[in-house]
């Protein structure tokens, strides 16, 4: 009887671990992974090289661990288990013991001595494409942005260290370079700081700023461009503004990671000109739908930041078709979107380049174009990362 117990539970385990690895092969396959926001391992191609060196296997055990059955919800599980019964304070890199979703990151700090040279680095590079402007007339601004974490440096709880030990001297060190420079660096950790830090204009889910802070910075950044080139830009103020929050459910970046289980009380707000300014717009060379804003079709459906300007794209050209204005090229990654559908009312055309996904010579763009304004705009967990010059 024993061991007839003991060869029903063999058989049991190895049917198990053999239809588990069935379905994993037979099953459709994902290419994505929506929630983590990243592609799914591929499977893996065979060469004796990766053979010998063992990197062959450990490709297969990576597509198996990305293409196991219900994956998605195994790991929906494990995030309950980890932030609703074991109460952990960080769950998928997302800090929870707090009334905003952070980022979690090391308790512990590390040496700052770099910072000097690595901020000089950044201006070195960010110098070929001033120089670039400068010989057409241009000016290069440096906008560096507060990241969600850093914008909310102070909600972090006592027992947990935050990184204002890291974001303060970075500061320092960045303007000292740019000043050496020559280029014009505009500080918002420093000016959000100076205004209390107003929960309304950062998400609580997101690690972006809202319309609102993109608000902000477009006010400040097209003020010190009036103030420094004379160039009499119109500054837009709410009240040229409508502002429309969606109904729909909002996906911040941070409660994505969380599979939708701590929304905040986060919306979706963008904003609209009252007047209407005509445009033509182009993504990567080719005309597409003059707007700003990619909206759901129903009330129902969950939206992500990605309504701005329908996401990233390596180029997007707004084109207002009024030459009397000037041109201006804005440089960033995804933090330019939300900016980019209130800063093209001050332009002719406003360019705009994510250096991810744009493989030209910016520098190169810079002499076909001529904007009379470029905005680099970085946020700060990105300024010694970013592509600079060419």
């Amino acid at each position: 009887m024993k061991r007839s117990a003991q060869l029903l539970f063999t058989a049991c385990f190895l049917a198990f671990l053999f239809g588990a690895a069935a379905l994993t092969l037979l099953l459709p396959k994902d290419g994505t992974s929506y929630y983590e926001n990243r592609a799914l391992a591929q499977t893996p191609s065979f060469t004796w090289e990766s053979f010998l060196s063992g990197d062959y296997f450990d490709a297969w055990e990576r597509w198996c661990t990305d293409h196991v059955p219900r994956r998605g919800s195994l790991l929906k599980f494990q995030t309950i288990l980890q932030a609703d019964v074991l109460r952990q304070p960080t769950v998928s890199g997302v800090f929870l013991d707090s009334d905003v979703l952070l980022g979690s990151h090391s308790y512990n700090d590390w040496d700052l001595q770099h910072l000097p040279s690595s901020a000089r680095d950044c201006t070195a590079g960010i110098g070929q494409w001033a120089q670039a402007a400068a010989v057409y007339g241009g000016q290069l601004y440096y906008a560096g942005l507060p990241e969600q974490t850093a914008y909310f440096v102070d909600r972090y709880p006592d027992y947990w260290r935050n990184r204002q030990w890291l974001y303060e001297p970075t500061e320092a060190a960045m303007k000292e370079a740019f000043a050496g420079a020559g280029i014009p660096y505009l500080s918002f950790y420093e000016k959000f700081r100076a205004m209390g830090c107003p929960k309304a204009l950062y998400f609580a889910s997101d690690h972006h700023y809202t319309v609102h802070g993109a608000l902000a910075v477009c006010q400040d950044l097209l003020e010190t461009v009036n103030a420094r080139q004379g160039l009499g830009l119109f500054v837009p103020g709410e009240g040229d503004l409508a502002f429309t929050t969606l109904p729909n459910p909002f996906l911040g970046s941070r409660n994505r990671k969380l599979f939708n289980l701590r929304p905040m009380g986060d919306a979706l707000t963008i904003a609209s000109y009252r007047t209407e300014i005509p445009f033509r717009r182009f993504d990567n060379g080719q005309e597409v739908d003059p707007s700003l804003f990619l909206l759901p079709e129903t009330a129902e459906e969950t939206v992500l930041y990605t309504v701005f300007m329908g996401g990233d794209k390596g180029e997007t050209v707004v084109d207002t078709g009024r030459p009397d204005l000037p041109s201006a090229l804005i440089i960033g990654e995804s933090y330019t979107n939300a900016l980019e559908t209130l800063l093209y009312a001050s332009f002719d055309c406003l360019y705009s380049i994510d250096p991810r996904y744009y493989e030209g010579s910016i520098a190169g763009y810079i002499a076909e174009h001529q904007p009379e304004v470029v905005i680099v705009l970085r946020d700060n967990t990105s300024y010694f990362t970013a592509r600079s010059g060419d």
